[in-house]
Order: C-alpha cells, then sequence, then structure tokens
C-alpha cells in the first residue's frame, strides 16, 4: 500500500517535469551501438545507467535517485516504456539499449581488464563472475549486494580494478554508483545494472525472442514472479503511461494555444 500512496501522490506537475528532463538526457543510440565501448573506457570515472519506465516512477518520488540519475554520464533507454514516453515529447527513440544485452557484451569487449561484480546474492555473484570466466573475462572478483556504502569503497581502493559492475537494483545502485564516482580517483567504468547477475548467473531466464522484439520482456519477468513484480510492472506501468499521456497532451496543448482557447 505505501507503493501505492508514494506513486500516486507525487503531483502531476513534478512528475511531468522529472520525466521530460531525463527524457532530455537519454542519448538515443540510432546505429552501431559499439562505438560507446570507446567512450566508456574514457581515461576518467564514467558512470552508464539505463532508464526504464520503473526508474523514471522512482525518479518522480526519489528526488536523490533523479539527481543520482542526472549525474550519470550516460543515459540509456531501456524498454517499450521510454519508447513510449520519448515519442510522446517528438523524439525518435532509437534502439532499445537493454542492460541485459548491453552489459554482458560491453564486458566480453573487455575481458583483459579486472572486473569487479556487486550485488545479488554471494552465490548468485559467484556464479555470474564464473560465467564471464568461461567466456574468457581474465580477472573478475565478485561480492554481494548487502554491504555499506564503505564498504565497496574501501575494496575498490584496494583492488583497483578498470570496471564495476553494480547489481543492487534501484536506487541503491545509482546512488552508490554516483557516490563511488566522486570519491574514487580512477579511472573507473561504473554500470548500473540492475538484475544483470541474475541473468549472467542464469537465475532468471530471458523472454523468448519474439517477446522481446515486441518489448515485452517485463511481461515475461511478471508471469515468472508475480507476487514480488506486480506492483512495479501492473500499477507502475499504468502510472507511467498516465503521466506520459498528460505530457502527450500539455505538449499539443502547448504547441497549439489557439485551439486549447477554443
Amino acid at each position: 500500500m505505501k507503493y501505492e500512496l508514494e506513486l500516486a501522490g507525487a503531483r502531476p506537475d513534478v512528475a511531468a517535469s522529472v520525466m521530460s528532463t531525463l527524457a532530455e538526457e537519454i542519448r538515443l543510440i540510432r546505429t552501431n551501438p559499439d562505438r560507446l565501448l570507446n567512450e566508456m573506457m574514457c581515461a576518467r570515472n564514467y558512470v552508464v545507467s539505463f532508464v526504464n519506465a520503473h526508474a523514471m516512477n522512482l525518479a518522480c518520488r526519489k528526488a536523490e535517485f533523479f539527481h543520482a540519475l542526472r549525474s550519470a554520464d550516460l543515459l540509456l533507454r531501456d524498454g517499450a516504456g521510454t519508447q513510449i514516453l520519448l515519442k510522446a515529447v517528438g523524439k525518435d527513440p532509437g534502439l532499445n539499449m537493454n542492460g541485459t544485452d548491453f552489459i554482458p557484451k560491453m564486458i566480453l569487449a573487455n575481458k583483459h581488464q579486472p572486473i569487479v561484480l556487486f550485488g545479488s546474492t554471494a552465490q548468485t555473484a559467484a556464479a555470474a563472475a564464473a560465467w564471464l570466466e568461461h567466456n574468457g573475462v581474465q580477472q573478475v572478483t565478485h561480492c554481494d549486494g548487502f554491504r555499506p556504502p564503505e564498504y565497496y569503497l574501501q575494496m575498490l581502493r584496494a583492488q583497483q580494478p578498470r570496471i564495476v559492475i553494480l547489481g543492487m537494483g534501484m536506487p541503491k545502485q545509482e546512488l552508490l554508483s554516483a557516490m563511488l564516482a566522486e570519491q574514487l580517483p580512477g579511472p573507473l567504468l561504473i554500470v548500473n545494472g540492475g538484475a544483470i547477475l541474475d541473468f549472467m548467473a542464469r537465475r532468471f531466464k530471458r523472454a523468448p525472442k519474439l517477446m522481446r522484439k515486441l518489448g515485452l520482456e517485463w511481461l515475461y519477468r511478471l508471469l515468472l514472479e508475480p507476487s514480488r513484480l506486480w506492483r512495479r510492472y501492473l500499477l507502475g506501468n499504468f502510472i507511467f503511461l498516465w503521466r506520459t499521456g498528460l505530457i502527450m497532451l500539455n505538449r499539443r496543448a502547448s504547441e497549439n494555444p489557439a485551439g486549447r482557447r477554443g
């Protein structure tokens, strides 16, 4: 019940401003996403976050999360929800850059780099690390996602990896990534990956290819875990679409003020 009240209680004008701001800051990838790989491995700390409908809803009610997303160096569109929003604000949504596909590709393109995985349970993190090692990644360290931020900060200072994957879920991972980027000397690529460790560990199954192509992977996950995800995907998607509809109506009204008066 608390989740429903928090979501529904966000003021429409605030929600519209938050979602419109994030929509403008999402990097639209239209061709050859591989070009991002060189940019991400730059000579400084670099944070990558993925924005889906759930992220938009959280940003509407958690200012700290909204600012953490905006502090990222790269925001990528994840899912059909943000595709709908981007079209509503008059932007070409480009490619769906979901982390479940993109993050393993990014890691495997940098097999020679030391990598740290933080997130999920210790067993899942270990299984994800084993999968990466099986696929040729040379140096992987891992830890569960239930430690205080200072623990991860100290571990990274000691390990000095080149890439960190955070699989802790929103908003915890985004808040942690902002802190790490600010306090560590780098260069360090920090990627907010949500459930990516669970997918790499084969704890979660991917949706069939047709459902992924149609943007329905969220529905597949809902069918697998209805008790855990129904609020996020049923209630959350409804509120997200309602807010998107208001943004679209406001945009049309501002473009045609005479029609609004008439």
